[in-house]
């Protein structure tokens, strides 16, 4: 349903511009999409692979972050494997990580068609560069075999998240490419000032979801994702939080290191990608080249003739930058505001 009313049909012989933006430039942006087909594909088995890292005591935050910075340096390796999943880690933070500890880093990664000998051979180089650490960190690596994936989904990676905010958070991303991840001494530094210091209790979460057809699907000229990510490996999140109550500048402050000062980390070591549009920061001021990349100019294209009155908004879609919210709370053009608009 376009903003004139109209229902039309977008594929790739029909209103192909229009199919080239929903799929990957804010499909909300240019209609709204009432009917979709999707192509199925057979269900096949699923290996798993749960690790769990953690050092003994803050003494071994060092070697723990050494560790943390080996296994981002392995995951192109890893995708390249056929291997995809999700982790997260943390320092100090206010509840348990792992077991009992308070720092610690998980992960669920899993492959399709292989076998458990499969994975336990792309892990073993991991595990070597690891072994030197096993004195001063608690290393726990287990395998499971699931008949598909909706099982290994349920069992490992699926949950359920509280509904209902209990105070604020701040959250960036960056999507991190091959050079990105091997940059040993980038990496490094990243992971320090993403760790935070005690009491800042940040989160950090990867998602090794580039790769295999992400990274082959350039070709398609029907998709409007940013091109970056047919280069990227990792989506890496840090985020911070702050108790309902917390006074305004103290928030801002929070939402300021996160915006400037870790996601930066990030940027650092990637300048040329971008972020994950639906799990970043939306202060960004690069906002627009961080979601959309190189292809924010066809997209832009496509929102002015589909959209042209900008009835279909969003404060970071397309379009958004020419908007603005005045003093009264109105949405106003970037000419300014009418009494009656």
């Amino acid at each position: 349903m376009l903003a004139n009313g109209n229902l039309v049909t977008a594929n790739a012989c029909k209103n192909s511009d229009l199919f080239f933006a929903i799929r990957g430039g804010g499909g909300g942006t240019y209609g709204v999409v009432v009917s979709t087909t999707i192509k199925a594909y057979p269900t096949t088995p699923y290996i798993a692979q749960v690790v769990a890292i953690a050092p003994y005591s803050d003494a071994q935050l060092p070697e723990f972050k050494e560790a943390v910075a080996i296994l981002y340096e392995s995951m192109p390796a890893m995708s390249d494997a056929g291997i995809s999943g999700y982790g997260s880690w943390a320092t100090q933070n206010y509840a348990p990580v792992v077991g009992n500890y308070m720092s610690g880093y998980n992960h669920a990664l899993a492959a399709s068609n292989k076998s458990v000998t499969d994975l336990e051979a792309i892990w073993a180089p991991i595990a070597a560069r690891l072994a030197p650490l096993n004195g001063s960190l608690y290393i726990s690596s287990n395998f499971y075999s699931f008949p598909d994936y909706v099982t290994y989904y349920n069992t490992l990676s699926g949950k359920q998240m509280t509904v209902g905010a209990q105070g604020g958070a701040a959250i960036g991303s960056r999507l991190l490419d091959g050079p990105a991840l091997t940059n040993a001494t980038g990496i490094r530094r990243m992971v320090d000032v993403t760790a935070g210091s005690q009491y800042q209790f940040a989160l950090n979460n990867f998602c090794l979801v580039g790769g295999g057809k992400v990274a082959t699907g350039g070709s398609d000229p029907y998709s409007g994702v940013n091109p970056a990510w047919r280069r990227t490996y990792v989506h890496n999140i840090v985020a911070r939080g702050w108790q309902r109550g917390t006074d305004a500048a103290t928030a801002e402050a929070i939402a300021d290191d996160i915006t400037f000062t870790k996601t930066g980390a990030m940027r650092d070591i990637a300048p040329d990608t971008g972020a994950y549009m639906n799990e970043a920061d939306k202060r960004a001021r690069t906002y627009l080249a961080d979601f959309y990349g190189e292809a924010l100019e066809k997209l832009q294209f496509r929102k002015l003739k589909y959209d042209p009155l900008g009835v279909f908004y969003c404060p970071t879609c397309v379009g958004s930058n020419n908007w603005y919210e005045d003093s009264a709370g109105r949405l106003c053009y970037d000419f300014g505001c009418a009494d009656d608009y």
